[in-house]
């Protein structure tokens, strides 16, 4: 069984994809922004805002 690990985004709380370091398309191409919040999209980050 793969580990869980976070998203590789330092303001995601989504737990990566498998494949990836990152949850999403928008997360690792947002790898370098600094963000207040994820916007990403998954519920996850939205109840966080």
């Amino acid at each position: 069984m793969a580990k869980d690990k976070k998203c590789a985004h330092p303001s995601c709380s989504c737990m990566a994809r498998e494949d990836s370091n990152y949850c999403s398309a928008y997360c690792e191409a947002a790898k370098d922004t600094t963000e207040i919040a994820c916007n990403c999209g998954h519920a996850e980050c939205a109840a966080k805002v």
